[in-house]
């Protein structure tokens, strides 16, 4: 009992300071408010925006071509005969304007058979008349003898008369003929151009069809231009008649500045059957004048519509099916469906969905809603005026 007593009081003071610690939590849990539960807080996907400024904008497509003449013959002779002199422009190389000699073909035996059709035709002129003569004599013999009826064609020699009138058209048609072969011994340029090859000279025999050169114009030139299904909607080709408005077009060399302007005037009604590509035409002047010759290798630059007031819009920026992000006064998603007018690698070109007013974001959505909150991760910055892409 003694013992139980003495644990008692050893234990005593922990006792009490346990009770009164236990009736301190007790007084503080009485006291203490309950917390107020707030809703949760949408902070928004987090996004930068920018804001573009409209520009001017030429449409544009790259591509390039051989420079061929437009005009390239062979010169092929009509006749036969041995070449007594040719002009100093007939060398590879040699310029010559429309009309120009090139080479003449001795004539000789063209001028005798000139001669012989000439008296050909004035023998054959003679028997007509005398044709004539007779058959008026014979119709005044006839008239004289006081006779009724109509004498017969015989009788008045008009079978005589027609023969003679045969023989005659076909001395003169034999003229004609011997005056043009004897026209055909001077050999003259059909229009401006230069001597791209040479295969006769003085001395030498040419048959008829014999090849004499091969000529190229050097008024026009023309450049064959690839152009895929791309290009010809960037150009609006199909709404285009390039016979009445052909499209500018400035050429180059390769890593060169511009050396020529051409325009395109028309396409090719059939596509390459092993590229599938079509082939625009287009039509450089005087392309010698300006330094350039020809199976030169040229890049091209197609000029198409202008447009105003378009916004330059980094391709990154566009969702599928041609949405653009924009953020709204109350910083949510709005997707904005835009009709881009022509790309390039880097840029789309909008026009008349935008203004300079409009929030485009720039940051990836991964699944974009209509009306998402969003917030702003900075202050609006202001994309430069120049930003464009080389078109």
């Amino acid at each position: 009992m003694t013992n139980q007593s003495s644990l008692l009081r050893r234990l005593l003071p922990f006792l009490v300071i346990i009770a009164i610690v236990i009736g301190l939590l007790a007084l503080m849990r009485l006291m203490q408010s309950e917390p107020k539960v707030l809703p949760p807080k949408d902070t928004g996907f987090l996004v930068e925006t920018t804001q573009l400024q409209p520009i001017d904008l030429t449409v544009q497509v790259y591509t390039q071509g051989l420079l061929q003449p437009k005009h390239r013959i062979q010169l092929l002779a009509e006749i036969n005969g041995a070449v007594v002199s040719v002009s100093d422009q007939f060398v590879v190389g040699g310029h010559f304007k429309a009309g120009d000699v090139l080479l003449q073909i001795q004539p000789a035996d063209y001028e005798v058979a000139v001669s012989r059709a000439q008296a050909n035709v004035a023998g054959a002129q003679a028997q007509l008349e005398l044709e004539q003569a007779k058959a008026e004599q014979a119709k005044k013999d006839w008239l004289s003898f006081g006779k009724k009826s109509k004498p017969s064609d015989l009788l008045l020699n008009i079978p005589q008369l027609k023969g003679a009138q045969a023989a005659i058209d076909a001395a003169k048609a034999d003229l004609k003929k011997a005056q043009r072969d004897l026209s055909k011994t001077t050999i003259k340029a059909p229009f401006d151009g230069t001597v791209l090859s040479k295969h006769v000279d003085i001395g030498q025999y040419v048959n008829v069809s014999g090849q004499l050169a091969t000529l190229a114009g050097t008024q026009i030139a023309e450049v064959r231009l690839p152009l895929t299904a791309e290009n010809i909607q960037q150009l609006d080709l199909q709404n285009t008649d390039l016979a009445q408005q052909p499209l500018p077009v400035n050429f180059s060399q390769v890593n060169g500045p511009i050396v020529a302007e051409g325009r395109l005037v028309r396409i090719e009604p059939e596509k390459d059957p092993q590229t599938l590509v079509s082939y625009g035409v287009a039509e450089v002047d005087k392309p010698l004048a300006v330094g350039l010759i020809f199976n030169s290798f040229l890049n091209a630059a197609i000029e198409g519509s202008d447009y105003k007031g378009v916004y330059a819009v980094p391709s990154t920026w566009l969702l599928p099916k041609q949405r653009l992000p924009l953020l709204d006064a109350e910083q949510r998603l709005q997707l904005q469906p835009v009709n881009v007018i022509y790309q390039t690698s880097t840029l789309s070109y909008i026009q008349s969905e935008l203004s300079a007013d409009h929030r485009i974001i720039t940051t990836p959505i991964q699944f974009p809603e209509n009306g998402m909150q969003l917030r702003l991760k900075e202050p609006l910055p202001t994309a430069p005026d120049n930003m464009t892409d080389s078109l």
